[in-house]
């Protein structure tokens, strides 16, 4: 999958999607103690925005898309945010840099197993000893609609639940068991499944984990 026509779709479309995935800063109160945030796929800012709001105004918020951090820092002109551009594959901070990484609507975007292992072996080098990852991402489906998209695309992209939108941006829907065995180095401390209202407006399953790197 071609790295760069997935960035041009995120440009292109900055100033008109909205994510409907809720912070749980009660997760975040009952189990974060330490001081440095990252964002890894902070968008437009959304949850720098209620992190601020809530007293971390440390945190990082790192994007591939420039156009997304364009976008942040025109909504979020007050805040001062700290915003590092990646190239979508290595996070550009020293070993143990962070006490908390969150990872909001990130691993449907980079939908191939291996761009998701290598996320998480970045997570883990940057997270300290005991730091936490926070996910919220989405589920596979069951209708009828999101299981012909999943069969119709399984052999061009190798994996059950990738898909190619209209609009031509590839996406994934992630299984319990694939999401247990990215976490595998985590202790989990809070999971939940839910419904939400994705970025073109239809509803899918999806679900929020907070884990503890041993």
């Amino acid at each position: 999958m071609e790295l760069r026509s997935q960035k041009q779709y995120w440009d292109r479309v900055a100033g008109e999607k909205r994510f409907q995935h809720p912070l749980r800063l009660a997760w975040l109160d009952s189990h974060f103690a330490g001081h440095d945030i990252l964002d890894c796929g902070c968008g437009y800012g959304r949850l720098l925005s209620e992190l601020a709001q809530c007293g971390h105004r440390n945190a990082v918020g790192t994007d591939f898309s420039g156009g997304m951090l364009r976008q942040c820092n025109i909504l979020h002109p007050d805040l001062n945010l700290r915003l590092v551009q990646t190239d979508g594959k290595a996070l550009p901070f020293r070993d143990d840099a962070f006490d908390a990484v969150l990872l909001f609507t990130l691993l449907t975007c980079i939908p191939m197993e291996s761009e998701q292992r290598g996320l998480f072996a970045e997570v883990q080098r940057i997270l300290r000893p005991g730091g936490l990852v926070y996910i919220s991402d989405l589920l596979l489906n069951t209708d009828s609609r999101n299981v012909h998209r999943y069969k119709q695309f399984v052999e061009q992209f190798g994996a059950y639940g990738v898909f190619q939108l209209p609009e031509g941006v590839v996406v994934r829907h992630h299984s319990e068991e694939w999401i247990q065995s990215l976490t595998e180095a985590f202790d989990r401390l809070e999971y939940e499944p839910f419904t939400v209202t994705t970025m073109n407006g239809n509803t899918s399953a999806a679900f929020q984990y907070l884990g503890r790197l041993r």
